[in-house]
């Protein structure tokens, strides 16, 4: 797996517990094992200490990150051995790794291939 590919994979138990929901899960890994991931007051991502560069979340969806999620504001993540931590692209709509934690190698299906919603953003990968 590499940063910043879109992934499937399987959710954890604590997922369904703050998600209300588990099974199936696609979203954007961010932080590989070993690394410390950071969200800034602003609503960006830092990675071992250097912001990261993120042309697929729109600024409106970052703001409303802001305003949705703001606990989640200067925390930092650290990502053990054998885990990922995943955000949603629409940051502000999305329960992720920042709410339900890092999740095992063991749950990975694969990264997406393909974007077939909304329509007009009908993409192969």
């Amino acid at each position: 797996p590499k940063r910043g590919q879109i992934v499937v994979f399987h959710t954890t138990p604590r997922t369904a517990t703050v998600c209300g929901e588990g099974g199936t899960y696609v979203k954007r890994l961010i932080g590989l094992p070993g690394d410390s991931i950071r969200e800034d007051v602003r609503g960006f991502i830092w990675v071992n200490g250097k912001r990261l560069k993120e042309p697929y979340v729109d600024a409106a969806r970052r703001k409303q990150d802001v305003s949705a999620n703001p606990s989640y504001l200067g925390r930092t993540w650290h990502v053990p051995k054998s885990q990922y931590f995943f955000l949603g692209d629409n940051r502000g709509d999305s329960c992720d790794s920042r709410a339900w934690g890092t999740v095992p190698r063991r749950n990975l299906i694969g990264r997406a291939i393909a974007t077939y919603w909304p329509p007009n953003r009908l993409t192969v990968r």
